[in-house]
């Protein structure tokens, strides 16, 4: 009785001592990445072009990485500020484009500010090359305003295609000064 008694604490023994090593493997499992109060900079392949990211978090999620909490993203072209991207959070896909819930940016020549898209309306795509793709767009700037669907824009707005577009150009005026900081028009 007393070896069988042995012989069943022995068992139960080794099966907690289990439990509690394949326990302790699972918490050590690498999950993600994270971290805390980043300063982020990326190099798309475009030459002379840097973006730099200031935010609160960043994860490494299945070889995309997503930029968390009060996001302030600028682009800089030939070490000069191009434009300001505000986000809840950024995406990095492998090619080095952006995908955004919403933004908005300010572009500084021709002080332009865009609201691209807006919670539930559909994601913000910035391409690399390209620019900007949003469901919907609204954009202030001292001699126009307005809203569109469908927006694709180059990052200088001078090449703009939209569908619905609803704008308005203050006739012999302004709509008033530039708003952007450090921003011309």
């Amino acid at each position: 009785m007393v070896r069988f008694l042995f012989l069943l604490f022995l068992v139960l023994g080794l099966a907690f001592l289990s439990l509690l090593h394949r326990g302790s493997e699972a918490s050590f499992r690498p999950e993600a990445v994270r971290l805390m109060g980043v300063e982020f900079l990326l190099f798309p392949e475009e030459e002379g072009v840097e973006w730099r990211f200031v935010a609160q978090e960043m994860v490494e999620e299945g070889g995309m990485f997503r930029i968390r909490g009060g996001l302030l993203g600028e682009r800089w072209v030939e070490g000069r500020l191009d434009l300001r991207l505000f986000a809840p959070e950024v995406a990095v896909e492998p090619g080095d484009n952006l995908r955004a819930p919403y933004a908005r940016a300010e572009i500084l020549k021709g002080c332009y500010r865009l609201e691209l898209s807006a919670p539930g309306l559909g994601e913000v795509l910035i391409r690399q090359k390209e620019g900007f793709f949003a469901p919907w767009v609204r954009i202030e700037a001292p001699n126009l305003r307005g809203e569109a669907q469908a927006f694709r824009s180059d990052f200088a707005l001078e090449r703009l295609e939209a569908q619905a577009p609803r704008f308005e150009f203050p006739a012999g005026g302004t709509f008033g000064p530039c708003t952007v900081e450090g921003g011309s028009s």
